[in-house]
């Protein structure tokens, strides 16, 4: 039976101040959508009313199903556009619960972190490196986008994109162009090595103090000095390969190749010269995001196996159903109560 961890209203003093959450149940209503009867809860701190329904991510949602439908749509190469004409809905439905879905994926990401790192972490052998994308434009707005993965389990540890200076030969009217954009947005700098500092921040909290970190990337030179700034005083042991090599499955940095041609092949917004690339770098993190969680507790390693990548890195002990991984509006939350 389930028993709210918190109460979801804002403003209510047993999460803003130091007094016990209590609450009584309060009778029950009947959902027309699904024809579910939903228990609904009085909060005997703040005397405001709500409902089981309303910690779950479809709530205050017409189509409950539709969650589920979206996040395999999307994570196998159909746009937002498209996935609104084959669910019969508006572009601005899939937008809303496009937001939403992020959200709860990442929270979700980030509790299971938490909880690993409360059991002690992991430990093994991890790699890093950038993809380039763009928001608009290839050459006036490039989008570079960091991913660090555990080798061995392909488990995707952290990921986060940011923009790139403008590059290349431009046309007159390119150039016309990018000084309107520097005018109205300022001039573009280059947060590759944010993206990479977050990854390996992420990362140092996820692993124990004494376990030193085994870190596999090209020849790029802020590699090495933000993974100390970030996992400090962690010792690093940093294995390098050009970034030239054929990349078969003899290259050291196979695994990151083949995660990030994965991400290329599943997220339509990463998909080479095609109509689908990301409008906004926001956007793209939200897409990544889904994929992350669909990637991690849903899909299995391989086809062959029902293994999941958080299981094989021991992040997690199941395999996760994807209504599960999107049931509730704030797992991050309900994680730590």
């Amino acid at each position: 039976m389930f028993q709210p961890p918190f109460c979801p209203r804002f403003g209510c003093p047993s999460t803003e101040c130091d007094i016990a959450f209590r609450f009584r149940r309060s009778g029950s209503y009947h959902r027309k959508c699904d024809g579910r009867w939903i228990q609904r809860f009085r909060c005997l701190i703040c005397h405001r009313g709500f409902s089981t329904q309303t910690f779950k991510a479809n709530f205050r949602y017409r189509k409950p199903f539709l969650h589920h439908a979206l996040v395999h749509a999307l994570c196998s190469k159909v746009t937002r556009r498209q996935a609104a004409r084959l669910f019969g809905v508006n572009k601005k439905t899939v937008e809303r619960r496009h937001v939403r879905m992020a959200r709860v994926a990442r929270d979700f990401h980030r509790a299971r972190l938490l909880e690993c790192a409360q059991r002690g972490g992991i430990d093994g052998t991890f790699q890093l490196d950038e993809l380039e994308s763009f928001e608009h434009h290839r050459k006036l707005k490039p989008v570079t986008m960091a991913v660090l993965i555990e080798r061995k389990s392909y488990f995707v540890v952290h990921a986060r994109a940011g923009q790139l200076a403008a590059r290349g030969r431009r046309t007159l009217q390119q150039q016309k162009r990018l000084n309107e954009i520097q005018s109205e947005e300022g001039v573009r700098r280059s947060a590759s090595r944010a993206c990479v500092r977050e990854c390996f921040e992420s990362l140092g909290g996820l692993l124990s103090s004494e376990i030193p970190v085994r870190l596999q990337t090209d020849k790029k030179r802020t590699y090495p000095t933000e993974c100390r700034r970030a996992t400090h005083p962690r010792a690093l042991i940093h294995r390098t390969t050009d970034s030239r090599k054929r990349r078969d499955y003899r290259n050291l940095l196979f695994p990151i190749n083949h995660t990030l041609a994965m991400m290329r092949d599943g997220m339509s917004c990463l998909v080479r010269r095609s109509w689908g690339a990301a409008k906004t770098i926001k956007g793209l993190q939200r897409h990544t995001w889904i994929w992350m969680a669909y990637r991690n507790y849903v899909r299995g390693v391989t086809v062959k196996t029902r293994t999941t990548p958080a299981q094989s890195a021991g992040v997690c002990d199941q395999r996760w159903q994807l209504k599960e991984v999107l049931r509730w509006r704030w797992p991050l939350q309900m994680a730590q109560q």
